[in-house]
């Protein structure tokens, strides 16, 4: 990562949730923070997945004041969600499996482009946000999104002592797909060699989540969304944790005006506290800014 965490040499990293993007009162504050208005500022920080929640608005003239804003505050990237938690895991078998040192990746990059190659592996120089919005199939993501409440209902129907019972099948088939094809020399592993890790990974689960970071956020956010059995999953619900994984993870602040992705942010920082240290979450761009003033 080309930043330290609060208290360094380099700004506090400050991710923003899209209840922030969209409530216009606090744009005045959250530039303040990070441009310099105070002692101490923060680096913004977005992810594709603020550009995909300022994309579905229908109104042009309203993603374009959005993005146009955004630009201003000179952002850098977040790497996305999977190739992240990718990352992690093949970090965490090269170096427990395998027994090599295993290879920096960077959480934060300086441009969308950098970002895109990280997760497309095609590098398209200089492109704008407008770009990467106008290229996107929000017909074909939106069908995608019912995925997420709908798996949320399925844990909130089935019961603790259920999905207690299943945990080492979830476990699987949640890891599955992040687990590297390739081995340190680069040889493409086999689909038993790729089980055996899968193996490996789940034999050794409390260090794994111990050191995939993002992995251990995702498993404590889903555990807060599925606590109370009488709330109704959400559309919005898969965006706003594909977000947040790297937003607490690797972030210093966290802005979020929604209450509901508030408090679960809360429950994952109690949760793994004494095993990670996460980002600080805040409602408002000027309570952030306390924190930034105090560390300073």
């Amino acid at each position: 990562m080309p930043y330290e965490r609060l208290g360094q040499a380099m700004p506090p990293l400050a991710f923003i949730d899209h209840s922030i993007v969209t409530h216009e009162p606090s744009w005045a504050a959250l530039e303040a923070l990070v441009s310099g208005g105070h002692a101490q500022h923060a680096q913004l920080v977005l992810s594709v997945w603020n550009l995909y929640e300022i994309g579905q608005a229908g109104d042009r003239a309203q993603q374009d004041r959005r993005l146009a804003f955004l630009a201003r505050q000179s952002p850098v990237w977040a790497v996305e969600r999977c190739t992240l938690q990718q990352k992690e895991v093949e970090r965490f078998l090269y170096q427990h499996y395998f027994h090599t040192a295993p290879s920096a990746f960077d959480v934060i990059v300086l441009s969308l482009s950098m970002m895109h190659y990280h997760s497309s592996g095609r590098y398209i120089a200089g492109l704008t946000p407008r770009q990467w919005i106008d290229g996107v199939d929000f017909k074909r993501l939106d069908k995608l999104k019912d995925l997420s409440p709908n798996a949320l209902k399925t844990l909130q129907s089935a019961g603790p002592q259920v999905v207690k019972a299943k945990q080492q099948e979830m476990f699987r088939a949640w890891i599955r797909n992040l687990i590297p094809t390739f081995d340190p020399n680069r040889r493409a592993l086999k689909k038993t060699e790729i089980e055996q890790l899968l193996d490996f990974c789940e034999a050794h689960s409390a260090l794994f989540l111990s050191e995939c970071k993002s992995l251990a956020v995702e498993d404590a956010l889903t555990r807060a969304r599925t606590s109370d059995p009488k709330r109704k999953p959400l559309r919005s619900d898969g965006p706003d944790l594909q977000h947040a994984v790297a937003a607490l993870a690797y972030g210093n602040l966290f802005l979020v005006r929604d209450g509901f992705v508030r408090n679960c942010s809360q429950y994952a920082i109690k949760n793994l506290a004494g095993r990670h240290s996460l980002a600080a979450v805040f409602a408002t761009p000027d309570e952030a800014s306390k924190e930034v003033g105090h560390a300073a």
